[in-house]
């Protein structure tokens, strides 16, 4: 009976932790493919005309098409295709990431995703299958894996001029699947063919030309029938666990926020298959440890039972010898059980960085989306005003607003632009020890001017630490931005105290920047303190962009700023550093 116990116990936990396992990957799948339906979208409402069709007056594409695709590294190709299948513009990324425009243009027409999106509808965005890059008919080399996502372009009076195409690069995406796995991965499409696996010569092995067509549903027919039945979730067979999770792209992908809102539908018919194969001779391994174990337990129980009667009859210092055995068994089981602990933290970590991520990412899109609308919407207006003007008097007029409005376009990109590097450099910022005072008082001699001790007082106290482990540049530009808030924003009728110090609280590190400042209303302007080009003080400079990039290179580290504030007594920002010494 324990043995069969053993025997389930050790199925039903494997299942469980690949279950998890291959949820984590869904996951990541869907997350790095959530923006693009957003990229897609605004590219459709981007009101092209006939003209950007003509590959003679469409020139003016390039710099807004190439600054967006500077900021979206996984995407390989932009472009339009005419009606007829050819391309009209089109923006390439090199291996060293430069963005390089086409003048090559190809006759797409016989590919099947120009063939699947001839009839799509306005607010219809279509996702291809998972397949390799193709130029000029022949699958280029390097193997260059890409999903590519289509929109349709109509112009103001709803006829169709063409698609836009947008190219996500998946050879990143494929390798972070593979990685980290303790036992063999497999992705695969809804016909069975392999889109990850260890065998790497069985990947894409439906579309190469000349390769030997590897399926797995021709390799293991009977596992991928089992599997396929619903609501299959695991196969034992041979001895062999397979545990699988299905990705129904037009399921996942309508939890987008454009599709939520039903403001755009999605058109695909990608549903992928991700797989786990674990092999008896590792599930026996593990089992013959368990039952070990028992087996060890049970002859300790025994032998304590033994010893509880043979005890009652000896000397004190045996009693004492006893219960130091039966202490060394106790603390096994505590190792046993800290070791558990561990992991289940480690899961934590790894999935609030993902909540992290989603959430910066989200926060993007939605600045795009909203951000960007008001601006390109007067664009267009001025530019309809300057194009029905009856003289140059009456066009001049109009240049003043549109410059300004141009501008704001041109720092909107810039500033979204350092909102991204921040979030694709996280994994490469250097992390060293830092000492924090001094790092304090060089950034406080950036404002010497304003530090003159009757109107601004600087006290510091850094007795709950010392030094931590963090990236210098960050926290330079973290410093540096909160004194300046401290100094812009003080109070006009008293002395100004800033008060900087360093605390431990439930064993993490905290920093905490307090002044008798100017103060907010957090219950009115709680929400936007960290969003970008919010600003609560109008009678104040600020652009409302610091704030925004604190909070971002903080978590871009896993930690987190909070802010206590009241108008008329000042505000309190407390910083939080997670697993750092």
């Amino acid at each position: 009976m324990a043995v069969l116990w053993i025997y389930q116990k050790e199925h039903s936990n494997l299942i469980s932790l690949q279950q998890k396992e291959l949820s984590y990957k869904k996951q990541l799948i869907v997350e790095l493919l959530k923006p693009m339906i957003a990229n897609l979208y605004y590219w459709e409402q981007y009101h092209f005309n006939a003209g950007d069709f003509n590959p003679d007056t469409n020139t003016h594409l390039d710099k807004e098409i190439g600054d967006f695709l500077i900021g979206m590294d996984s995407y390989r190709q932009f472009r339009l295709i005419n009606l007829s299948g050819t391309e009209v513009f089109r923006l390439d990324r090199k291996v060293n990431g430069q963005i390089v425009k086409s003048v090559a243009f190809q006759d797409k027409s016989n590919r099947d995703y120009i063939q699947m999106t001839k009839d799509l509808r306005k607010n219809q965005i279509y996702l291809s299958p998972l397949d390799l890059n193709q130029e000029n008919g022949i699958i280029e080399l390097p193997y260059k894996p890409m999903i590519r996502g289509v929109a349709p372009i109509l112009d103001s009076l709803g006829n169709k001029l063409g698609v836009v195409v947008i190219n996500f690069g998946a050879s990143k995406l494929l390798d972070l699947l593979k990685k980290d796995n303790q036992y063999p991965f497999m992705l695969l499409d809804r016909s069975g063919n392999y889109l990850v696996s260890k065998e790497t010569i069985k990947e894409f092995a439906h579309v190469i030309p000349n390769s030997q067509k590897f399926t797995f549903k021709e390799d293991r027919p009977q596992v991928w029938d089992s599997l396929n039945t619903e609501g299959s979730i695991s196969l034992l067979q041979d001895g062999d666990l397979w545990v699988k999770t299905e990705l129904d792209f037009k399921n996942e992908m309508s939890q987008t926020p454009l599709l939520k809102l039903k403001l755009a539908d999605i058109k695909t018919t990608n549903k992928w298959v991700l797989l786990k194969h674990i092999d008896s001779k590792l599930i026996n391994a593990g089992i013959k440890r368990e039952i070990f174990a028992v087996l060890l337990i049970n002859a300790l129980v025994i032998l304590a039972i033994f010893c509880m009667s043979f005890l009652e009859t000896k000397s004190e210092n045996s009693k004492r010898e006893y219960f130091r055995n039966l202490e060394l068994m106790n603390r096994e089981l505590a190792v046993k059980s800290s070791e558990l602990e561990n992991k289940n933290h480690a899961l934590a970590i790894i999935q609030n960085k993902l909540e992290v991520r989603n959430a910066q990412l989200l926060e993007y899109n939605n600045i795009v989306a909203h951000n960007l609308r008001a601006p390109t919407t007067s664009v267009s207006a001025l530019v309809s005003m300057l194009t029905e003007s009856k003289d140059f008097e009456e066009a001049k007029g109009y240049f003043s607003k549109l410059h300004k409005v141009t501008h704001a376009v041109n720092t909107l990109v810039d500033d979204l632009l350092t909102y991204v590097r921040i979030l694709n450099e996280d994994h490469q910022l250097g992390l060293e020890n830092i000492v924090l005072e001094p790092l304090i008082m060089a950034s406080l001699d950036l404002y010497v001017e304003s530090f003159d001790k009757e109107t601004i007082e600087v006290k510091t106290d850094f007795r709950g630490w010392k030094e931590i482990k963090f990236s210098k540049i960050y926290m330079q530009s973290v410093i540096q931005n909160l004194l300046s808030n401290a100094i812009k924003y003080r109070g006009p009728n008293n002395k100004s105290v800033i008060h900087i110090r360093s605390l431990l609280e439930n064993n993490k590190k905290v920093l905490v920047f307090e002044d008798n400042g100017v103060g907010m209303d957090l219950n009115r302007h709680g929400r936007d303190i960290f969003k970008l080009y919010k600003r609560f003080h109008r009678e104040l400079s600020g652009k409302g962009m610091g704030l925004f990039l604190v909070k971002t290179q903080l978590e871009s580290l896993n930690a987190n700023i909070e802010v206590t504030s009241e108008l008329g007594k000042g505000t309190k920002f407390k910083i939080t550093f997670d697993s750092y010494e």
